[in-house]
């Protein structure tokens, strides 16, 4: 796989991963609103931050080494 196809993906699953803590935001507001406990949401929404967190700095270094190389390979050319 390419660097350019792994930032890709990464970013797919960041995009992923943003859409399900929307969901859950959406579910605990929902539930909160109506009394019910929220607790278990929240768990998930503390994971799926620390997971979306973490593919976004996976993102942004990949970014970074792509950036890297393709100014290497201009000054070489």
């Amino acid at each position: 796989m390419t660097r350019e196809e792994e930032i890709s993906v990464v970013r797919d699953q960041v995009s992923i991963l943003a859409e399900q803590v929307a969901r859950l935001m959406d579910v605990i507001s929902v539930r909160d609103s109506h009394g019910e406990d929220t607790k278990p949401a929240e768990e998930k929404l503390e994971l799926l931050e620390s997971l979306m967190w973490k593919l976004h700095r996976r993102h942004s270094r990949l970014k970074a080494a792509n950036a890297q190389t393709a100014d290497t390979n201009s000054t070489i050319h």
